[in-house]
């Protein structure tokens, strides 16, 4: 039991230690329960980030990923809960004044299944940067692909696969996402 308790006790210090550096770095953040930082040397954030609660923020730092990949948010952003930000091997780039409902998945990398092997942890990646420009809104349960840029002012609505570029100013949704209408002439 004293050792369990005693485990227990190193991993709550271990994470403790590792979020008060990156609070250190970004004191104007503002982090939720469970926000789990891989390779925190990689994460920059803006002025007033609010990161809620059980937020996966996964900035590479691993053998697959060539110890490469970063995450990088905007000043004001809101990240909501359960979120997953997985930029391993590529960079994720957020512009200021991200809103970011809960569920929302960005991924700067993925298998490449079109070159399987047998030995599935061994499959080789493609990794390709993630760019978000400035007053995006991310309804509910988005997937950003690898490789996709999300322009100035776009709208992302709820359970969208964004697979392709969305141009600025526009309402894009659906599996696969697709424009539902231009926002550049309407009032949001």
């Amino acid at each position: 039991m004293v050792k369990l308790l005693f485990y227990h006790f190193k991993l709550y210090w271990a994470a403790y230690r590792g979020m008060s550096k990156v609070l250190k770095r970004h004191p104007t953040t503002v982090f939720g329960k469970r926000v789990e930082i891989y390779n925190q040397e990689k994460l920059f954030l803006g002025e007033k980030v609010s990161v809620q609660n059980n937020v996966i923020l996964h900035c590479g730092g691993a053998a697959w990923c060539n110890y490469e990949g970063s995450i990088s948010i905007g000043s004001q952003s809101v990240i909501s809960p359960n979120c997953v930000f997985w930029g391993c091997g590529a960079n994720i780039v957020i512009g200021n004044n991200f809103d970011c409902a809960p569920g929302v998945k960005i991924y700067a990398s993925r298998t490449k299944y079109e070159d399987r092997i047998e030995y599935p942890a061994l499959n080789p990646h493609v990794f390709q940067d993630v760019k978000i420009g400035n007053n995006v809104v991310c309804f509910t349960n988005v997937v950003i692909s690898p490789g996709v840029t999300i322009g100035d002012g776009a709208v992302i609505g709820s359970n969208s696969l964004v697979l392709e570029d969305v141009p600025s100013n526009t309402l894009v949704a659906g599996t696969p996402a697709r424009i539902i209408k231009n926002l550049k002439d309407h009032e949001r």
